[in-house]
């Protein structure tokens, strides 16, 4: 089977959409005959687009998103069909790319997949909570042909699944629940229990906190969080990766960011979550929590909050901590120290953590079982 795999970005590009096309794109060559890359998708009339949103939101505060403009839209499916008809895939396959999918012809099948839903986005993040009337009403239109034009959606939470069904009444038996994987290089089983050996002989608690947007993803909460646990006794650090806040504290060490095309940089990140007691995010939006599967191949407990894909990617009590993101610093850190006094079941925990990812959360399993739905759909 010859599958055309559609991005926005270029699949081959690792920084795109934080290496989550490429690790697809790879994972999908090791089960198909061969991937057809159809991205990256772009044209210059994104340009007329950028200028239109500027003319609507002239004089008020409201954001114009130029990617749900609907004659961008369908010059994207355009260029798309074109691909198609000259490369001849036998399915299609695409991510993130509901505004660039929604006009296609095609009569090749589709399926997509992706991380969130518009209607998610909006009640989520800050980016889509002041969007123009216009943006919010061409990205609900586009996400729902889309949708529709799609055979199958494979979603990777069952939150989404939720979702589509309910906003935009996708039924159930057009959705495939199959997690996503971990986009960094994975230790074997037995590196794994080595690490979390090393680790509860640890004599300080060492929290990694990978996240680019500091306020949002609850940097200040996770330092109370440590600052509790120095108050009550317990030598704690955390290190901070993907942002540099500006911050004095003797119990927080800012990195910054990291670039995973760089090859030392990528081995310090990976250091980062080898060497680490617990991965702390604390985050206040959410769709799949990428770093938190990253985490779990590394068997390293994750500290998480109850918002958006979060309690999927992290089971509380069993692969992690799940908060309410309001929850008192105090009670989140006697529950840590509670946990590290427990060293069998912070052993179990970790344990619990890797073979979650190796059973169901990596990019091997998500290819083999994308296979066999669409080996199911296509005649």
């Amino acid at each position: 089977m010859r599958i055309g795999y559609i991005t926005k970005e270029d699949p081959n590009d690792v920084r795109a959409y934080s290496g989550t096309h490429y690790a697809m794109y790879q994972a999908l060559k090791g089960e198909f005959e061969e991937v057809i890359p159809l991205g990256p998708i772009d044209h210059w009339y994104k340009n007329i687009a950028k200028l239109k949103g500027k003319i609507l939101t002239f004089g008020n505060k409201k954001v114009f998103k130029f990617q749900y403009d609907i004659k961008l839209a369908q010059i994207h499916a355009k260029q798309l069909d074109e691909k198609i008809r000259k490369l001849k895939p036998d399915v299609l396959l695409g991510s993130l790319v509901s505004p660039e999918v929604a006009f296609l012809k095609t009569d090749v099948p589709v399926y997509l997949t992706t991380d969130a839903t518009f209607s998610l986005l909006q009640d989520l993040y800050k980016s889509h909570s002041n969007l123009h009337s216009l943006s919010i009403k061409n990205a609900l239109v586009l996400e729902r042909m889309a949708f529709q034009k799609a055979r199958k959606l494979i979603l990777p939470l069952e939150w989404l699944s939720k979702s589509a069904q309910n906003n935009y009444r996708i039924p159930k038996s057009k959705i495939e629940v199959i997690p996503y994987g971990s986009n960094l290089a994975s230790p074997t089983e037995n590196e794994v229990q080595n690490l979390i050996n090393e680790r509860i002989r640890s004599e300080e608690l060492t929290f990694l906190f990978v996240g680019v947007r500091w306020e949002e993803k609850g940097g200040p909460e996770a330092v109370g969080i440590i600052k509790e646990l120095n108050r009550k006794g317990i030598k704690a650090k955390m290190i901070v990766v993907g942002t540099a806040p500006e911050i004095e504290e003797e119990c927080v060490e800012v990195i910054g960011f990291l670039d995973k095309q760089d090859t030392d940089q990528l081995s310090k990140l990976i250091e980062l979550y080898q060497n680490s007691t617990f991965f702390i995010l604390p985050t206040k939006a959410e769709c799949v929590g990428m770093s938190f599967i990253e985490a779990a191949s590394y068997g390293l407990p994750a500290i998480g909050s109850n918002v958006g894909g979060v309690p999927e990617a992290v089971i509380n009590k069993e692969t992690g901590l799940i908060f309410d993101p309001e929850e008192n610093p105090s009670r989140v850190a006697d529950e840590i120290s509670e946990l590290w006094s427990n060293k069998s079941r912070y052993e179990e925990m970790g344990a619990q953590a890797r073979k979650r990812y190796s059973e169901q959360m990596n990019w091997k399993n998500w290819a083999k079982r994308v296979k066999e739905t669409l080996s199911k759909e296509v005649i």
